[in-house]
């Protein structure tokens, strides 16, 4: 079941891998104040309640709905949960949908209910979650938080509030289609300014993205999910309504079912001015945004962060206090967390992304504004681009209240996996399965001596089924293999065609010649443009990762025919691979 939910959420990456067995200790996953920390995660159809007023920041009094980042993390199985006022009866829809082991973020905005409280339900499996509270809405001003309900699903034989919008089948890329918000739901027929939703892509042929944007305006360059081929994605939008009440969304690509939700609803001109999305930073080469400025700024290293200038940009003005942004990493490197925060303030220990490597992932921040109208966004691990788009903003005092992310709930038990270094000397494994960090820590690993045959799997556990295999790859000839073990990869196994696999150790310096096999670009090879007497049947890929995932492949060729081949490197590709019949690759000019 998918449905959309009104929180504001942020999570620390970590708990999916397994790790070394110690004494757990209250501060292993902490909270603000010690409570609702460690607590177990949510055992099928359970629902937990959370206190969220008078805790981390959030009044005890006064308070109509809170914004939070929510994630689930460790579930083991595929489902979704539901956060919703406590006191009140479940919707019928889903703030998070996942599958069995994934990590996976979401922004909300919900009401308080019953003793100051909202529920959390988890639909099937065992599911660790954790709340970051981000900001507080006053009741009865500015935003009327809503039961969640929905007002489409293109699946057929779903259902939504009122029976429109429901199984009118997927959206065909490239295309758009409208729907009705006002009137529907509890939204009410005037006097509405933004909505609140909750829009899931459902199972996408084809990797693309979705906007979002009022009807009767033109498109905007700007998008709101990012989807990749075969896994459903959520994210919250807040949006203006089009003149006829109603809102807009495009398909880039392929084809893809689409359910939305509506969380709630900001009156017109009051505390909330929403805005046709525009993009403030795109650090990939060669992109346009708003006003040119912060564009191709290249991938944002891991273990740093970027301000982005928001006052005075893409309709936010110099009285604003707090922006809604859509917040996308694309081509991570690795697995990694996004924080969003006031520039000039103390980095909170929250986040509102968790990426995974070669993936693209975006989330909705709701965010106050720092020192020099800026915010700032920490990345965590790798190197990952950023795209950042404003949805509209808040005025300095009086309609939304937000805070230094605080975190409220984190059910998980275990120790958080702790920063092993790798043992003396170069670590060498034979053939088998091993548990990460247990047996094999986390990293960068090369088979120097794989042959024909070699296979390879990274696992979300060891149960032997076929959907926990995280991503793997098979080897018909005989070349260097290379893989990125990352900390949330439960195990990783392979056979005895793979050799031994070592620790990857940069050589001493880089070639400008390429032989069959996969190598580090940087690292083994230079960058550049190389060619190859190729013979039927080479076949190259350009990497962005070693994670072994589709998205990883940055390009690819196959040849059916004896010829001359070229390829063209860049500095910002990880790795480069090429098969037996490529021969030996040499830099052009070298």
């Amino acid at each position: 079941m998918l449905t959309a939910g009104v929180l504001l959420v942020a999570a620390i990456v970590g708990g999916a891998a397994a790790g070394p067995v110690h004494p757990v200790h209250a501060s292993d996953y902490p909270t603000i104040d010690g409570d609702f920390e460690g607590i177990g995660a949510i055992s099928p159809a359970g629902i937990t309640e959370l206190t969220v007023v008078g805790r981390g920041g959030v009044p005890a009094t006064g308070v109509g709905s809170v914004a939070l980042n929510v994630t689930v993390t460790n579930p083991t199985a595929d489902g979704f949960v539901t956060v919703w006022p406590s006191g009140l009866t479940r919707p019928t829809a889903s703030n998070l949908n996942f599958v069995k082991g994934q990590t996976v973020p979401n922004m909300a905005i919900v009401p308080v209910g019953d003793n100051g409280e909202i529920s959390i339900f988890n639909s099937i499996g065992f599911s660790d979650i954790i709340v970051d509270v981000l900001g507080w809405f006053p009741a009865g001003q500015v935003f009327t938080g809503l039961t969640p309900a929905r007002l489409l699903d293109t699946r057929p034989g779903q259902s939504t509030i009122d029976g429109a919008g429901a199984g009118s089948g997927k959206l065909t890329g490239p295309g758009s289609i409208d729907f009705a918000v006002s009137g529907r739901g509890g939204v009410p027929l005037s006097g509405v300014g933004s909505v609140a939703l909750n829009v899931t892509a459902v199972l996408p042929t084809a990797d693309g993205f979705v906007t979002v944007w009022p009807s009767g305006l033109s498109r905007p360059t700007a998008s709101n999910l990012n989807l990749n081929h075969g896994r459903t994605t959520p994210n919250m939008v807040i949006v203006p309504v089009g003149a006829d009440g109603r809102v807009s969304l495009f398909g880039s690509a392929g084809r893809v079912d689409l359910v939305v939700d509506v969380l709630g609803w900001f009156a017109i001109g009051q505390g909330f001015t929403g805005l046709t999305p525009a993009r403030l930073m795109d650090t990939r080469p060669g992109q346009s945004i708003t006003d040119g400025r912060q564009s191709g700024l290249g991938a944002v290293p891991g273990g740093s962060a970027v301000d982005v200038s928001v006052v005075g940009r893409g309709g936010v003005p110099s009285g604003a206090g707090a922006v809604a942004l859509n917040v996308t990493a694309t081509d991570p490197t690795s697995s990694s967390f996004l924080t969003v925060w006031p520039t000039g303030a103390s980095r909170p220990v929250a986040s509102n992304l968790n990426v995974v490597a070669g993936q693209t992932a975006p989330n909705m921040v709701i965010v106050p504004i720092g020192r020099d109208g800026a915010v700032s966004i920490y990345n965590a691990a790798g190197n990952t681009d950023l795209v950042v788009d404003v949805l509209g903003w808040f005025p300095a005092s009086g309609s939304f209240v937000g805070l230094t992310p605080a975190r409220l709930l984190d059910t998980r038990t275990t120790p958080a996996p702790p920063t092993i270094p790798p043992p003396p000397g170069v670590l060498t494994l034979n053939a088998g399965t091993y548990a990460t960090f247990t047996q094999i820590p986390p990293g960068r690993f090369i088979a120097e001596r794989a042959v024909f045959g070699c296979s390879w799997a990274r696992l979300s556990g060891t149960d032997g089924t076929t959907d926990e295999i995280i991503a793997n790859g098979f080897q018909d000839f005989a070349g260097p293999m290379i893989v990125d073990v990352d900390p949330s990869d439960a195990a990783f196994s392979f056979n005895a065609k793979c050799g031994q696999l070592a620790k990857y150790v940069a050589p001493a310096a880089a070639a400008t010649t390429i032989s069959p096999g996969a190598h580090v670009v940087g690292s083994d090879i230079v960058a550049g443009t190389y060619t190859a007497a190729a013979l039927k049947g080479c076949h190259w890929d350009r990497l962005s990762s070693f994670s072994g995932m589709p998205s990883a492949v940055r390009g690819t060729f196959s040849f059916t025919i004896d010829a001359t081949a070229f390829v063209t490197i860049s500095a910002g590709d990880a790795g480069f691979a090429a098969d037996a019949e490529c021969g030996t690759w040499s830099k052009v000019n070298a």
